[in-house]
């Protein structure tokens, strides 16, 4: 005989859904891991940076060269440039300026956050290339 299926029946026929509420649970653990372990790969190890290590490299005929002082005075050449002016004048020494790069000195002691801000400065007047300016280690030959 044929039974037949009636509404509020005690038969358990097949299920058509999925219990997604473990695949939730997982998905969330896996989340808050990653959230706490990303920042974690940022790099937010202290570390001390090494003097440079690479040769010296050629410069140009006349570079433009910056410099920034443990004052936090910043000079073009030997002349000291002061604020007000200071990114009007680099638009247009980057407007002359046949190759747009120009080389940065900055004093050992001046603050990280100083420096950025000048480099920043910089290539917002339109430098298109910034290098820093190092000295080599004692121990290593100038390369001309």
């Amino acid at each position: 005989m044929e039974k037949e299926f009636l509404a509020g029946s005690d038969d358990l026929g097949p299920m058509a859904d999925i219990n997604v509420t473990p695949f939730i649970d997982i998905m969330l653990v896996l989340l808050i891991i990653f959230m706490v372990t990303a920042p974690l790969m940022l790099g937010g190890v202290p570390i001390n940076l090494p003097k440079s290590l690479g040769p010296a490299l050629l410069r140009p005929e006349e570079p433009l060269v910056v410099s920034l002082d443990a004052a936090s005075r910043i000079f073009v050449e030997k002349k000291e440039v002061t604020a007000p002016a200071r990114l009007e004048f680099f638009k247009r020494l980057a407007r002359e300026s046949a190759t747009g790069e120009v080389y940065v000195r900055g004093d050992g002691e001046v603050k990280y956050a100083r420096m950025m801000e000048l480099m920043g400065e910089l290539g917002q007047a339109g430098f298109a290339r910034v290098t820093l300016v190092t000295s080599p280690r004692p121990d290593e030959p100038v390369h001309q």
